[in-house]
């Protein structure tokens, strides 16, 4: 008898312990807003555009519509808007112009007004561009 409801009671607490969520290490965001890190683009022509790991160029996203973007060099400002079933629109951004940055981060600036929907999966966003591809990017911080 003792065995069985030591049995039980480890039964239990393997259910509760299963029921946990991991989510105590993850940052993972409930919306856009944050600071995201770019990691890699999807596309036919992600090969072109090798992310030189020394920099690494983030974008911002305000509860204010607004966004604050770091490339290698530069900064650049700019705004966005959320809409149904993830939708997003993202302006065109004015830049600082203090020196070059790598292929990568032009692709990425290039590429952030042709994104028309999100996608948020633990802390990884997918800005996705129609017929290109995506952005891959890493949850920082709010």
């Amino acid at each position: 008898m003792k065995n069985l409801k030591l049995k039980i009671v480890l039964l239990v607490l393997v259910v509760l312990i299963g029921a946990c969520n991991d989510n105590d290490e993850c940052l993972c965001p409930d919306d856009i807003n944050g600071k995201w890190e770019v990691k890699e683009f999807m596309s036919i022509e992600s090969v072109l555009y090798a992310k030189d790991n020394s920099y690494n160029p983030s974008i911002e996203f305000v509860g204010d519509g607004t966004t604050n973007i770091r490339l290698d060099i530069n900064a650049c400002f700019g705004s966005y808007e959320t809409g149904k079933n993830s939708s997003i629109t993202i302006s065109d951004s004015g830049c600082t112009e203090a020196c070059c940055d790598s292929d990568f981060s032009l692709k990425f600036m290039e590429m952030l007004p042709l994104v028309s929907t999100y996608e948020i999966e633990n802390d990884t966003l997918k800005l996705h561009a129609s017929s290109w591809g995506w952005i891959v990017l890493e949850y920082l911080s709010d």
